[in-house]
Order: structure tokens, then C-alpha cells, then sequence
């Protein structure tokens, strides 16, 4: 662990700021393809540095604003009702902004006994605590050094501090943290903790979300299982009308409950798109086209569903198949403990609420590790069957390079079909429409070794072509109980390419369809 620097003032912060500022004034247009690229990394290295310094600030306003200090704390007395407001005022920016900083800022929080602190909450200038927990002004030249406390989360701190990992991936991290701290021993906690920072700074926010999530989970089953019945005990639908006749929906579901709502509106939106990209209405009106927003689209789709609720029976003339598919272990299944998932859902599912969910209609329980339909049909067939695209998923559990969901993905020959390759797992990769005219367009490689997806980059985006993990490997840190048995983090130790890919997963609507008529998920 790195040794704390010396404290700050606002006169140095200045100075940096200055600096940057001139920076910042400077035109970047003229600059070559590589260079660009090189100051945008080392700018983003910047970005990331000093959001780690806004939230070591924001994390200490939040522990000196507890309610139990004197005059309620110091956003109390300073006007605000909680630190989150506070921080969010000051930085013009959002509270969930505010309240991510925070949890990031835990991390650099010192570990000090309970009482030790002085009344104000604060800390003395060199970080140490005397026996009698006052603060003391201390003589450099007749006292050694003091040793800062020990950090809450020192792994996250150190790859904060170097710039390596975002506050976004931070905050999460620390937050998931925070609901283990009770839970499980700290040398698990500490260990989990090193895991985590060491997958997440080759992730974005999103992905490190999802591995957060499926950690925590693992680690305490039991208070995920309690964290789901309370979820589905708060779930609520309600609406209501304007005086415009406009009518406004609010609700709350949990995981299970929301999986088949969301996997119909999902399901019919694609096909929307796919009738929109392959030209359906070419020939008609121009004012006739489809210029619905995805949100257009998704609420057209809830009203069709219960259209179809109030008395249509040919469901399935409608080209619209919509299948969930549930993936649980056969021993977890046996048991009724463990943990399984939903696909199209991030957050993992406990095996309880997944019998609850595999027993409806239109669901696919894919249950791995027992006996079942041969996979691998090397050249009998032309397209993936839906047993092994379920196996695809299972393994790359969507898109494998930008893990957009899998209503976005479709099966590709990893070699092509048409100069001999083979239609078996170890040819095969999910991918989104995106991903996949990039790999071609791009001249990125695909290797399957031992069941993981690694991709290997061009030259011109990476001269040593390091492969990168793809798949679920990619955001997995792997779990004590996996089928090696050695709790070894999945995938490969180099850097996942997930930048720029956020966007076509909130907004499927750009560059074309989530994908075609060869999706997994019209396996029914």
C-alpha cells in the first residue's frame, strides 16, 4: 500500500487547476491520429485523478456530516440536509453524482476505533489519533513521522490514487462492499475486494456493475435471498391521469416479476427494428415510415401485449416469439441453494425465485451439467440450432465483446460457413449487430480456447494484439465453488474492449437493428 502524501490546501488545488485550465484552451484538431489518442488517454488519466480528489473531499464531508455530531454535522451547518445535497451544490452536478462520489470516497476512509474521534469528527493535519483521541500539534523534528490510520478499502484507494480505476467503479465497488461488511470475515472481504479492483480496471461502469452484483451475491447468499424477498414484497404498479388526459406510469418490480415484461417489450421492439432496417415499407408513404423513438416503441409494445391479453388467440402468427430463458446449476436445482440468472436480467437470481419463474409458460429452464441434446453438429447444419445458441449464451452471456443483452445478439461463425467452418460451440460467438460488422470491418480475431472467448485486436488499435477476454469472463471475477474448483479469476489478464459500446445498449436504435432474424431468442 502506498504511503499517504502529505495533505492539500485549496492554493495548490488552484494551481493544478490553472494549469489545466490553459490546457483545456489548447486546439486538439491538428493533432494525428495517434496523438490524439495518446493526450486523450493521458487525459482521461487526468479525469480519473481528479475525480479520485473529489471524492476523498466528498467521502470526508459525508463522514463529518453524520447526524449524531454536533449541530447535525457540517452540511447541517452549512445549510444543507444532507451531504449528498451539499456536495451536489457545490459541483453543479447531479445527486446520484454526489452519492457515487461518496461511496468512491469511502474507501479513503481511515479505520479508527469507535469514540476515538474529536467532537467535530475531524482528523488532526498528519492523520494520527493520540491515546486520548484530542488532537495534538506535533514536532516534526522531535517525533518520528506518524503512520496514516489504516484505509476502509485500500485496494480500491491505491487504484484510485494511480489513476487506474474511475470513481464510477470505485463508488460501486465500495457500495457492494458496504453490504458485506457484517457479513463475512474481513480477510474474505479484504480478498474479494483485491479481486474486484483487479477485473474492474480493465471495465466501464456498467459491466463493473454487473460484477459487483454477481460477487456480492455469491459471497452472501443468504442476504441476497433476503434483499430479493424484500424487493418483491415492495413492488407496485400505479398510474395516473392529467388534466390533458395524458397518463403517467410509476412502479417498482423485482428482478423475477419484471423478466417477462421486459423481455416481451424487448422482443417486439427488436422486430420493429428489424422490419425498419431490412425495408418493409420502402414502398410506402414517406410521411408513413417508422420514426418512432425507442420509447415510442416500447410503449406501443405494452399496449399490444394487452391487446392481445383481451381476447387474441394466434399470438403466435404475429412473427413476435417470446421466450425467457432461466440458467441454473443441476446441483444448485437439486438443493434449492445457489444462484442462477435471467437472461436479459444483470442481476443475479437466487435458485428459490428461479423454480418460482421456470414453472410459467414461454419460459426455458436451460439447467447446465446434466444430460441433454448434442451440441456440437460440426457441418450437418447450417444455422445454430436454439440448444446451442442457449449454450452460446450461456457462455458469452450476450453480446461477447460489449455485452449488449442477448435480444441484441445473434450466433456468428467464428470462421465462416461458407469457406468450411464447422456450426459447433468452438466455432460460434454471440454478437450484436455492431460488434460484428466491426470485427469484420476492423480485422479483429476470435479464439476460442478451453470454452473462453478471447479477442485479438488489428494492429492499428493494439501493435502487440494482446488478447482480450470476452464473454462473461470478461466481467466475471469467478466464484470459490466454479467448475475448476480453484476459484481462479475467468479470462484472460489483459484489457476488455467495452469502450464506446454504452451507448448502442441504452440507444439500440443506432447504427441500424439490435440484431436479425437468426436471434437466440426467437428459440421457442
Amino acid at each position: 500500500m502506498a504511503v499517504e502524501a502529505p495533505g492539500i490546501d485549496a492554493v495548490q488545488v488552484a494551481r493544478v487547476s490553472a494549469l489545466v485550465g490553459e490546457l483545456a484552451r489548447r486546439d486538439v484538431s491538428g493533432l494525428s491520429h495517434g496523438d490524439l489518442l495518446e493526450v486523450h488517454d493521458a487525459v482521461a488519466r487526468l479525469g480519473r485523478l481528479a475525480a479520485t480528489l473529489h471524492a476523498r473531499c466528498a467521502g470526508e464531508i459525508a463522514r463529518r456530516s453524520t447526524p449524531d455530531l454536533p449541530g447535525g454535522g457540517l452540511a447541517r451547518r452549512q445549510g444543507f440536509g444532507n451531504a449528498g445535497a451539499m456536495v451536489a451544490q457545490v459541483t453543479g452536478g447531479s445527486l446520484a453524482g454526489a452519492m457515487r462520489a461518496i461511496e468512491a470516497g469511502l474507501a479513503f476512509m481511515p479505520v479508527v476505533p469507535v469514540g476515538s474521534l474529536p467532537p467535530d469528527g475531524s482528523l488532526p493535519p498528519d492523520g494520527s489519533l493520540p491515546p486520548d483521541g484530542s488532537p495534538q500539534l506535533v514536532d516534526p523534528s522531535q517525533s518520528p513521522p506518524a503512520t496514516p490510520p489504516a484505509l476502509q478499502y485500500p485496494a480500491v484507494a491505491e487504484a484510485a490514487s494511480a489513476g487506474d480505476l474511475s470513481v464510477d467503479a470505485a463508488g460501486l465497488i465500495t457500495a457492494g462492499l458496504e453490504t458485506l461488511v457484517d457479513r463475512i470475515a474481513s480477510e474474505q472481504l479484504l480478498a474479494l475486494e483485491r479481486r474486484l479492483v483487479d477485473k474492474a480496471v480493465r471495465l466501464a461502469a456498467p459491466e463493473v456493475r454487473r460484477m459487483v452484483a454477481v460477487a456480492v451475491a455469491r459471497a452472501d447468499l443468504a442476504g441476497h435471498e433476503e434483499r430479493e424477498k424484500r424487493h418483491y414484497e415492495e413492488r407496485f404498479l400505479a398510474w395516473k391521469e392529467d388534466h390533458t388526459g395524458m397518463v403517467t406510469f410509476t412502479g417498482r418490480l423485482d428482478a423475477v416479476t419484471a423478466a417477462p415484461i421486459r423481455t416481451v417489450i424487448e422482443q417486439i421492439v427488436t422486430h420493429d427494428f428489424r422490419a425498419r432496417r431490412d425495408g418493409v415499407q420502402s414502398q410506402a408513404d414517406p410521411s408513413e415510415l417508422d420514426q418512432r423513438t425507442v420509447g415510442q416503441m416500447r410503449a406501443d409494445a405494452l399496449a399490444t401485449v394487452c391487446r392481445h391479453a383481451l381476447g387474441c388467440k394466434e399470438t403466435n402468427r404475429s412473427g413476435i416469439r417470446t421466450t425467457i430463458v432461466v440458467r441454473m446449476n443441476l446441483s444448485d436445482l437439486n438443493t434449492g441453494r445457489g444462484l442462477g440468472s435471467i437472461d436479459g436480467t444483470n442481476q443475479p437470481v437466487s435458485v428459490t425465485q428461479l423454480r418460482r419463474l421456470a414453472g410459467d409458460a414461454g419460459i426455458i429452464p436451460e439447467v447446465l451439467s446434466g444430460q441433454g441434446e448434442v451440441l456440437d453438429l460440426g457441418r450437418e447444419v447450417r444455422l445454430f440450432t436454439p440448444a446451442q445458441r442457449l449454450a452460446l449464451l450461456e457462455r458469452d452471456g450476450g453480446c461477447s465483446k460489449c455485452h449488449a443483452p442477448p435480444e441484441h445478439c445473434e450466433a456468428h461463425h467464428i470462421r465462416w460457413w461458407e469457406t468450411g467452418g464447422p456450426t459447433d460451440l468452438g466455432n460460434g460467438v454471440m454478437l450484436c449487430t455492431r460488434c460484428h460488422h466491426d470485427i469484420h470491418r476492423q480485422g479483429w480475431n476470435i479464439r476460442i480456447q478451453d470454452g473462453r472467448v478471447n479477442f485479438i485486436p488489428p494492429p492499428q488499435i493494439d501493435p502487440m494484439q494482446l488478447a482480450r477476454p470476452g464473454g462473461l469472463a470478461a466481467i466475471d471475477i469467478g466464484a470459490a465453488h466454479d467448475a475448476r474448483g480453484d476459484g481462479n479469476i475467468d479470462g484472460v489478464d489483459a484489457p476488455s474492449d467495452v469502450a464506446g459500446d454504452q451507448d448502442r445498449r441504452d440507444n439500440p436504435a443506432r447504427d441500424g437493428a439490435p440484431g436479425d432474424d437468426r436471434a437466440l431468442k426467437q428459440a421457442a
